[in-house]
């Protein structure tokens, strides 16, 4: 069984993308400890608005080059450039106009997600020739840096959100111009030619599902201030390092390696197989992860954090449940991403956004049995979103003697 997990790709990810969120988690209770809860509630919005935007800041170009295999030569670098400032200045419009963001803040949020699609396409790179030491490194470093943004926030006794802001918008800035830094020093002029011509298209289409599953991964931080209010979104924030956190590593670490497993994978039976043999290594990472934070979670949030979050067992559940639905979810869309035609991407696209809709809604009007009720209508967005991923991908997985 050792054996087994040291070789599932999916699992060899998750302890790279693992150190990311220990890092994710230790920043994150440095900052909730440090600021005042409506100032931690900022921040976490900050850091979920950039979380949304980094995957799809390059507009699909890195999803392209991880799908097809290629290397982000010239022409794409510059295209996928030209779409992270695009996506970066329509997010910071829309942290300053929906969310009443400082215009330092803003601007902050304006610098991170540029930086963030270069780290997206710096990783897609290393990412399509199987890379992944490389490429994991570059996509956590984001996390990484929370913890000395954390930490120097902390020791400087500041009690807003704008100098954590600050430190993280520079330390990305730093960090994407050392891996592209990287990139370049590997290019030796493969996909030099290649344009985006004819690939926009197929880029739109998969960055519409990569930006759903985005926009869906951060939904809690971006419907509570209006459905509950900044000091629940804090409580979230806690809820989300502490319990959140493994869930978020495994789904990641499955999305980052299901479509290169898929896609080179020589037979429906063998596409099966991967599925089952990375599924059953999974379903017991989760479980024992499970059983760990019910028991060590709510007391070490107590301790840690001086009795000001208190973490209860129905919002633990409810946090649990979310976790396992994005996993599911994390699966079904790599699959659709690998397998199905540009059709089916785009029926899985609307699909996704209409959960979405309803997972909006259901928050608003679940808002009245608290952060409980809210978590719960965005878990039944997250099962309807799996069903939906499923029906679209069981053509793919079926055996030529079932079709």
């Amino acid at each position: 069984m050792l054996g087994a997990f040291l070789r599932s790709p999916s699992l060899r990810a998750a302890l790279g993308f693992g150190l990311g969120g220990a890092a994710f988690t230790i920043g994150n209770l440095i900052l909730a400890r440090a600021l005042p809860a409506r100032e931690y509630g900022v921040i976490s919005l900050v850091i979920g608005l950039v979380s949304v935007a980094s995957q799809m800041a390059p507009l699909g170009i890195d999803l392209v080059v991880t799908r097809r295999g290629f290397r982000l030569g010239t022409h794409l670098r510059r295209a996928a450039l030209a779409a992270s400032l695009l996506s970066a200045s329509a997010t910071a419009l829309v942290g300053a106009l929906v969310y009443g963001l400082t215009v330092t803040l803003a601007l902050c949020v304006l610098a991170a997600t540029i930086a963030a699609g270069m780290l997206q396409a710096a990783a897609a790179h290393f990412q399509s020739q199987g890379l992944f030491r490389t490429s994991v490194p570059i996509l956590q470093a984001s996390n990484w840096m929370l913890v000395p943004v954390g930490l120097i926030s902390a020791m400087a006794g500041t009690l807003t959100a704008t100098m954590p802001a600050l430190l993280l918008a520079g330390s990305s800035i730093a960090v994407a111009l050392l891996a592209w830094w990287l990139m370049l020093r590997q290019d030796d002029g493969v996909n030099t030619a290649t344009t985006t011509a004819g690939l926009w298209r197929e880029a739109l289409s998969l960055m519409s599902v990569i930006a759903a599953s985005s926009v869906f991964l951060q939904l809690e931080r971006l419907v509570m201030p209006g459905a509950l209010g900044l000091n629940e979104l804090a409580l979230f924030g806690v809820l989300a390092a502490l319990v959140g956190s493994p869930f978020r590593i495994v789904q990641a670490a499955i999305g980052f390696t299901v479509i290169p497993g898929l896609r080179d994978a020589p037979s429906v039976a063998a596409r099966r197989q991967l599925l089952r043999h990375e599924g059953t290594l999974v379903a017991v990472v989760l479980l024992m992860a499970s059983v760990g934070i019910w028991i060590v979670a709510p007391p070490l949030a107590h301790w840690l954090l001086a009795g000001r979050y208190d973490l209860s067992h129905p919002l633990m559940l409810a946090t649990l449940v979310s976790g396992v639905l994005k996993v599911l979810s994390a699966t079904g869309t790599g699959v659709v991403n690998a397998l199905a035609p540009e059709a089916g991407v785009r029926r899985f696209s609307v699909g996704s956004w209409a959960c979405i809709a309803i997972a909006t809604v259901g928050s608003f009007l679940a808002a009245p049995w608290g952060l409980v009720g809210v978590l719960y209508a965005i878990s039944a967005g997250w099962l309807l979103r799996c069903l939906i991923s499923g029906w679209i991908s069981w053509v793919h997985l079926r055996t030529p003697a079932s079709s």
